[in-house]
């Protein structure tokens, strides 16, 4: 069990780096924010709320790491930029394309692609709720689409100054895709409690 998931992380070690560093920053600064909040307002805090925001302080973190670093890939250096493309597609989205070879570089490369986009925003959609506890489903899914939307933006904006960076919508489709999964998570275990509770004996 521990082999696959080290293996399932394995192609995306080269942005371990980028995160370590954007951490390193984001969060003794917010560390030091909460301590003057605290101070300041002089409230009772919870220990747990405390560690919540601050794992989600790192995931947004190492979010910002990993899809704003420059990308060194040697296909978008040869082109000269990273390029956009609005147009969805079905073959991009499942690698099915015949023009990615069974065991081809490509295919492998889309695969890590489709399945980095689905795990990068998982967690998201698990973490939404448990910030904001009366979330509903489709606020969070337009949370998701906004932050999506907003990231292929900036890497597309970002490959003017040499990013290499590639706008592609297939990618916030299965942004959307991998939080939309984790919100459908937090709803089944919010909603199994309540429904026990409802139909309990009175």
């Amino acid at each position: 069990m521990l082999r696959e998931i080290f293996y399932f992380f394995l192609p995306y070690r080269s942005f371990l780096s980028p995160i370590f560093a954007v951490c390193a920053v984001t969060v003794p600064c917010w560390l030091l924010f909460r301590v003057i909040l605290y101070w300041t307002r002089r409230r009772a805090t919870s220990l747990p709320r405390e560690m919540l925001l601050l794992v989600a302080v790192l995931y947004v973190s190492a979010l910002v790491a990993v899809t704003l670093s420059p990308n060194r890939s040697s296909r978008l250096i040869s082109q000269g930029r990273g390029g956009i493309d609005l147009r969805p597609s079905v073959a991009s989205l499942t690698c099915s394309s015949p023009a990615l070879a069974e065991g081809s570089t490509a295919r492998a490369f889309c695969i890590h692609n489709a399945r980095g986009n689905l795990a990068l925003f998982f967690p998201l959609g698990i973490l939404l709720p448990l910030v904001w506890r009366r979330l509903r489903f489709r606020h969070g899914i337009l949370i998701v689409i906004a932050l999506s939307l907003s990231i292929e933006t900036a890497q597309y904006l970002s490959s003017a100054w040499g990013s290499y960076r590639a706008a592609d919508i297939n990618d916030s489709i299965l942004n959307v895709a991998g939080a939309g999964m984790g919100l459908v998570l937090m709803s089944i275990l919010r909603w199994r409690p309540v429904h026990r509770r409802n139909l309990a004996p009175v």
